[in-house]
């Protein structure tokens, strides 16, 4: 008789540690980003504060055909071990340096670090609850994240005023030092299968699975396109509400707030959603909130309406990443899950780059409201193209579904 699933991912008692933790891991990075841009803005040029958003985003990216390969290929304990390790030693590094170009250096360390632990844990976590609650986990995991994430943010300047800049990184660096200590006390382990840690030609097995299936190829480019032209208004919110909408820095801090508990709450939802039908529809619903949000912003005459677009915006960017994630690790074989997530996680952070590139572009060019205004209608064109394939590649699955069934019934 088939046992009856539990409900609740908080009944097992590794997931307690884990999510709790890696919430505390991203408040901590949210506090060191906060510390380093009050820090290299003090005394360096805009060009600076871009090298430092580049050693934040490239690791990632050039981390995508190594950093699957040793998630799949060792002993989860000792991937999370070390490579925690590493952004302690990292962290505290970054504490103690002031000069430029060593403190890059130090950053790249540590992002080099997250590169590999982040999807050691994304493919563990499945491990520790069962395929069942995997969207359930991760909707969990990236509100707990978001959440997390807007407190670190509200307290580094907090910290940076009481304890300086130094004080907050180590912060930073304590963090992932619980996260060692988590990653050691976590009973579930992932240990590699014979032959799937070998990779030919450097080509990433993550980005094959992806394209080999009939839904993913479709979402994760959508997904990409959903970047490149939702962040790029990241670049020029801040002149679309001091500027265009004149709001001081004060309301320029709330709708960022009111974006971020959006994303909870989307993330929270898409997390309770079943089969990769639901999680496939909130992609696109996702994707078209965005749009219009974005629209409604950069048209915006009043806070009220701007705090409206920000939370709606929050609301399709959660409800779109976790029902991806979902889909990306549910559909994906367990002995290569860390190279997906890996592939997916350095993919996203390359178009972020190139959003960054085209919003600065954008910017100069059309100004702060019709940057949002295109981006948002871009989104919203990407849904439509979008919700056809998806809907048609559901159709196929519920009809070979349907068949399957109608043979094993003539047998």
């Amino acid at each position: 008789m088939k046992q009856t699933l539990q409900t609740s991912i908080w009944s097992y008692r590794d997931v307690r540690l884990v999510l709790p933790a890696r919430a505390l891991s991203y408040a901590g990075d949210a506090i060191a980003l906060i510390a380093l841009m009050l820090r290299v803005s003090d005394g360096h040029g805009p060009a600076a504060v871009t090298a430092l958003l580049l050693a934040f985003a490239v690791p990632t990216v050039a981390m995508i055909p190594f950093a699957g390969r040793i998630v799949d290929g060792f002993d989860s304990r000792t991937v999370l071990v070390w490579s925690g390790l590493l952004q302690v030693a990292a962290g505290v590094g970054v504490a103690f340096v002031h000069d430029l170009v060593p403190m890059l250096a130090l950053v790249c360390v540590l992002q080099v670090g997250q590169a590999v632990s982040g999807p050691a844990w994304g493919a563990l976590i499945p491990r520790i609850v069962g395929e069942e609650l995997v969207g359930r986990s991760t909707g969990t995991s990236q509100a707990l994240i978001g959440a997390a994430t807007l407190a670190g943010s509200a307290a580094g300047g907090l910290l940076v005023g009481w304890v300086g800049t130094r004080g907050a990184l180590l912060v930073d660096a304590s963090t992932f030092l619980v996260l060692v200590f988590v990653a050691r006390a976590v009973r579930t382990r992932r240990q590699p299968e014979p032959g799937t840690a070998r990779e030919r030609g450097g080509v990433s097995a993550g980005l094959r699975v992806i394209f080999d299936d009939s839904l993913l190829r479709v979402l994760v480019p959508a997904l990409w396109v959903f970047v490149v032209a939702g962040e790029a208004v990241n670049v020029v919110e801040v002149f679309l509400i001091t500027g265009e909408l004149g709001l001081g820095p004060a309301l320029y801090g709330a709708a960022g707030a009111a974006t971020g508990a959006g994303a909870i709450a989307g993330a929270w939802y898409s997390g309770r959603l079943n089969g990769d039908r639901a999680r496939a529809f909130s992609v696109v619903a996702g994707m078209a909130a965005i749009g219009g949000s974005s629209v409604l912003m950069g048209l915006a005459q009043d806070f009220v309406t701007l705090m409206v677009g920000a939370f709606a915006i929050g609301v399709g960017s959660g409800m779109l990443n976790a029902a991806t994630s979902a889909l990306v690790v549910t559909r994906s074989a367990e002995r290569v899950r860390g190279r997906v997530i890996a592939a997916l996680n350095g993919t996203v952070r390359s178009f972020s780059i190139l959003a960054m590139l085209l919003g600065g572009l954008a910017g100069t060019l059309l100004g702060p409201r019709w940057t949002f205004v295109t981006c948002g209608v871009a989104c919203a064109v990407a849904a439509v193209v979008v919700g056809y394939p998806v809907a048609r590649s559901q159709a196929e699955t519920k009809d070979s579904t349907k068949d399957s069934e109608l043979e094993a019934v003539s047998h």
